[in-house]
């Protein structure tokens, strides 16, 4: 290997990492945008969610076109039909909803109560998680 190889090396290796970086702050980001709405009143869901009375609901955000999306949604799927206040919402067929979310990502869950964003989190999450905020 000589100096010019060494160079080179090191040009790719400031690419990658400088990819990364930006990949990373771009997340951070989006994710921090996506929160701004935690705190706020909830848009109006009745066209998602009317026959939902829980006050307590976790509203799943996924596109049909989402790789990650169509990995979870059968165990979404499985979900509600023991949580009714687990709610999807299609981002594509709900925009202006989902704008009113602030969703920045699919898939998203936003956990409200009483009428308030409680928690807005991005990408898919652990049941866990999922199962503490639909049961209140």
């Amino acid at each position: 290997m000589n100096a010019a190889d060494d160079t080179t090396l090191i040009g790719m290796a400031a690419v990658v990492l400088g990819t990364i970086a930006l990949a990373l702050l771009a997340r951070t980001l989006i994710a921090r945008k996506a929160r701004r709405i935690e705190g706020q009143p909830a848009p109006d869901t009745s066209v998602v969610d009317a026959g939902c009375t829980d006050p307590n609901r976790v509203y799943y955000l996924y596109s049909e076109s989402c790789g990650p999306c169509k990995a979870i949604t059968p165990q979404i799927d499985a979900l509600r039909d023991q949580y009714p206040n687990l709610i999807k919402l299609d981002v594509r067929r709900h925009p202006e909803l989902a704008r009113g979310f602030n969703a920045m990502a699919t898939p998203s869950f936003v956990h409200v109560r009483d009428g308030r964003v409680v928690e807005v989190r991005l990408g898919p999450q652990q049941q866990d998680w999922l199962l503490q905020r639909l049961r209140g």
